[in-house]
């Protein structure tokens, strides 16, 4: 069976109201309904428009004139937010560059329960606001997934990950990137490339990670 190779680049959202000190150093109560689904701060937005020039100059130089075909966002609004700055339309206009396509999947969300800034928007609200985006035909109206009592565990989100990559593989798109979150995307490294991460280091606002997803028959090699 012929080898499949898709270059993927996870990018974590830019900063965010939550991700911000309040006063005396203190971080925000995550579990104040004042941080539900909280948008990216001017930090953040600043944040993301220097990553995406960062990722766009890295793709030219390494991927021999191929395009970024798919990027795939979290339904929350940072995330939305950090899809479409980084990939500002009208960023180029040469003959045979095509804009890439959005999608967005509940599945890459960040760990969700108790904490308000992980509660989304309803799907009905975001696909108003986002026209451009192609949502998940599986994502509910509502956030069912949330509860203000329940944390997802670790094993849950890992369980996640790997769905997803599993979908990702049967996609014919070969340049892809995924905007998602923190732990999400640090589930994601130390399950499929542990020496991403090393010494406790942690996946901090509009970092970019670029690896290879090589699979066989649909199935990881």
């Amino acid at each position: 069976m012929e080898e499949k190779r898709q270059t993927i680049v996870f990018m974590r959202h830019g900063v965010a109201q939550h991700n911000v000190m309040g006063e005396g150093g203190k971080p925000p109560s995550l579990k104040d309904p004042e941080m539900f689904d909280p948008p990216l701060v001017a930090e953040g937005t600043w944040q993301v428009l220097e990553a995406g020039e960062r990722l766009r100059i890295w793709w030219h130089t390494t991927q021999m004139g191929e395009q970024i075909e798919l990027v795939i966002c979290s339904p929350l609004t940072r995330c939305l937010q950090t899809a479409a700055l980084a990939f500002l339309p009208g960023e180029r206009y040469s003959r045979g560059f095509t804009e890439p396509t959005f999608c967005c999947m509940e599945i890459i969300r960040e760990a969700y329960g108790m904490s308000y800034p992980d509660r989304r928007r309803t799907k009905e609200l975001l696909t108003a606001c986002w026209p451009q985006v192609h949502f998940d035909p599986y994502m509910s109206n509502d956030d069912e997934a949330w509860k203000l009592d329940e944390r997802e565990s670790i094993p849950d989100v890992i369980q996640r990950v790997n769905s997803f990559l599993q979908w990702l593989i049967q996609r014919e798109e070969t340049n892809i990137v995924v905007v998602s979150h923190g732990v999400w995307i640090e589930c994601c490294l130390h399950a499929h490339c542990p020496q991403a991460l090393v010494d406790g280091d942690r996946v901090q606002n509009a970092d970019l990670f670029a690896g290879e997803c090589v699979s066989v028959g649909g199935q990881f090699r």
